[in-house]
């Protein structure tokens, strides 16, 4: 029999066949990561499907729960489950974020369409709009751009590295320490704990990392214990897990000149040339010299990858910042916490990068310095101050990452201008308004201004708009007109974001 059940109550179930003695609520709501209203809800749910079975789930106070009956119901039951379903996905909202960003980043450069996010999610295409526009923010904070291609989809920009940044982050604020640490020591097939901890949107993602092998050259090159306190063991299996995925598919990082150099010449090199070897002998993959240098990188601590995240050594340095965007920028992003944490957060790599004399490279510099010319200007401005602080002279590309993260703030705060338009069809309402709602679900970032008709534009003057979207031909001195369909096809998209 098919089952049709949401995520959760399949995981409760799996989590009930799996005890071996009875278990209180708070424990399976801890073992989920779920809370205990949330428990309660589905719990009802998930013995109906006991029941179906001819199972009982027995409840007693001051023991907890059990399932009970006959051990050929159990098995077949437990294999039921064991296999990917058309289970309904429910997801709490952090969740259905986790698992856009997974679809994103290992898609990644690939475009992915909203439809495919949209069945991934199990939502309607406007919720899972809505949650692309959140992970925006995350995004940039690890130096990636969400970029919107109408006819394409939609795919990340930025180096490889940066991509490889954020699949880790992503995997350490996703996936509990104990379902990692189990992942090191047994296939993914074989763990318990991700069947239970981890949404189903994410199983398919981390069945694919090594993470075993990964562990194993941990172990051969004494590394268990000498990276940094916390879960770094762990963050680095991880690290190690994502570049054999990201190796075999063939994308590899590139660094320029004079990082390769400094970074190939340090001390550290010598115990990324042994994890290079003991990488090759695990995967039969040699590491490219690029790739070596990463781990270098990697392990001078550039990569701040904790799921517990340090206090800045840089509190008053971070005041003076913040006192600056306010008065230069708008008052409102003084009080911005996300801003405040991402300088925090920079300052603390910028310190690295100086202290070993490894030079940094933005491959967006110019694209934010044009788009955003007055974040660009204060972010000049922030520079001279860091400059002062460390001694140091601080290069564009370190003021075009500031520039980033003032342009996350405008965004955040909607303090960007959108570009303006003007809707015009050849009577006014009836067919403009159908164009306005096609306009604002497929291109959010025009702000329409006004909607006419053919006959009162041509009688108005001085129109403070960037574009005229018609339905008709337009003639006359004026800003540029494009002619689109009233349903506006995917063709009049493209056109008006190119036109942009």
């Amino acid at each position: 029999m098919s089952m049709h059940l949401d995520s959760r109550v399949v995981r409760i179930l799996r989590w009930l066949l799996d005890q071996d003695r009875p278990r209180s609520t708070a424990a399976l709501a801890a073992d989920l990561g779920l809370s205990q209203r949330v428990i309660r809800y589905r719990l009802g749910a998930a013995e109906s499907v006991l029941q179906s079975r001819e199972l009982e789930l027995i409840r007693q106070r001051g023991t907890g729960l059990w399932v009970r009956g006959d051990a050929e119901a159990l098995a077949k039951l437990r294999a039921e489950l064991a296999v990917p379903s058309h289970t309904q996905r429910v997801y709490a909202r952090e969740e259905r974020e986790h698992v856009l960003l997974a679809s994103l980043l290992w898609a990644a450069p690939a475009p992915t369409s909203v439809e495919k996010l949209q069945e991934i999610l199990d939502v309607s295409k406007a919720s899972a709009r809505r949650d692309l526009r959140r992970t925006e923010e995350w995004l940039e904070r690890r130096g990636l751009l969400l970029a919107r291609r109408p006819g394409v989809g939609i795919s990340l920009v930025g180096t490889e590295t940066a991509l490889r940044k954020a699949l880790i982050q992503l995997i350490v604020e996703s996936v509990p320490d104990d379902v990692l640490a189990e992942l090191c020591l047994r296939r993914f097939k074989e763990a318990r704990l991700v069947r239970v901890r981890v949404p189903a949107g994410l199983h398919d993602y981390l069945a694919d990392l090594p993470m075993e092998a990964s562990a194993r050259i941990v172990a051969r090159c004494s590394l268990t214990g000498t990276l940094e306190e916390g879960n770094s063991d762990l963050v680095f299996c991880v690290y190690l897990a994502v570049m054999a995925t990201r190796l075999a598919a063939g994308r590899t990082i590139a660094l320029d000149a004079g990082q390769h150099r400094s970074l190939a010449d340090h001390p550290v090199s010598e115990t990324a040339a042994a994890i290079a070897g003991a990488f090759e002998a695990e995967f039969g993959l040699r590491l490219p010299d690029a790739e070596v240098a990463g781990v270098t990188e990697y392990l001078l601590g550039l990569a701040t990858l904790s799921s517990a995240e340090r206090p800045s050594h840089h509190e008053d340095l971070v005041d003076q910042l913040m006192e600056h965007v306010s008065e230069r920028l708008h008052p409102t992003l003084g009080a911005d916490a996300e801003l405040r944490r991402s300088l925090a957060l920079h300052l603390e790599r910028l310190a690295v990068r100086l202290r070993y004399g490894l030079p940094v490279h933005n491959p967006l510099l110019h694209e934010v310095a044009d788009r955003y010319p007055k974040a660009y200007e204060v972010a000049t401005g922030l520079g001279e101050l860091i400059a002062g602080y460390f001694d140091a002279t601080i290069v564009e590309d370190e003021v075009g990452y500031v520039t980033m993260y003032l342009s996350g703030a405008l965004e955040r705060s909607r303090l960007l201008p959108g570009r303006r338009v003007l809707v015009v069809c050849p009577s006014g309402m009836a067919t403009a308004w159908i164009l306005v709602s096609r306009l604002q679900a497929e291109l959010p970032q025009l702000q329409v201004v006004n909607v006419l008709s053919s006959r009162s534009y041509q009688a108005s003057e001085n129109l403070d708009v960037d574009l005229v979207i018609s339905t008709v031909g337009i003639t006359g001195e004026g800003p540029p007109v494009l002619v689109v369909n009233p349903l506006l096809t995917p063709t009049d998209v493209r056109r008006v974001s190119d036109h942009l």
